[in-house]
């Protein structure tokens, strides 16, 4: 288990995470939402999960890819995105965990919408989109 929670400390979570499978997402809905040439995320087991937001905080938002992008309505630190059923797809931005950890990104995707001053670090493979099986 990790723990993380947003710049303000008004929504904190524990969940597991897959250390094999920690992205960086050059999608445009990542790059707006993080306002950054991509988003680290690492993908998770959203049955693991334990949020602490006694005040209700936390928000979503369903992007225009058809999930959702959950957020701290106090700070706008993004936390998390899944997708409907939370099953699918779920994932927990890489910058809000506080857990010591020593990973490292294990593929660039979504690179055909990736911001054109940005060159993606070699040593790891880029992906269109989300490749299959990881």
């Amino acid at each position: 288990m990790v723990e993380g929670s947003c710049l303000c400390g008004k929504v904190k979570y524990q969940i597991e995470i897959y250390r094999d499978k920690v992205l960086n997402c050059h999608c445009k809905f990542c790059r707006k939402a993080h306002g950054s040439d991509y988003a680290t995320m690492a993908i998770a087991d959203a049955s693991t999960l334990k949020l602490d937001d006694k005040n209700g905080y936390l928000k979503e938002h369903q992007s225009g890819a058809g999930g959702y992008r959950a957020f701290c309505s106090e700070c706008g630190t993004r936390l998390m995105n899944y997708s409907p059923d939370r099953v699918s797809f779920f994932c927990i931005s890489l910058s809000t965990v506080d857990t010591p950890l020593d990973l490292k990104p294990v593929a660039h995707i979504n690179i055909e919408s990736k911001a054109n001053w940005c060159k993606p670090y070699e040593g790891i493979p880029c992906f269109s989109a989300f490749p299959e099986g990881l």
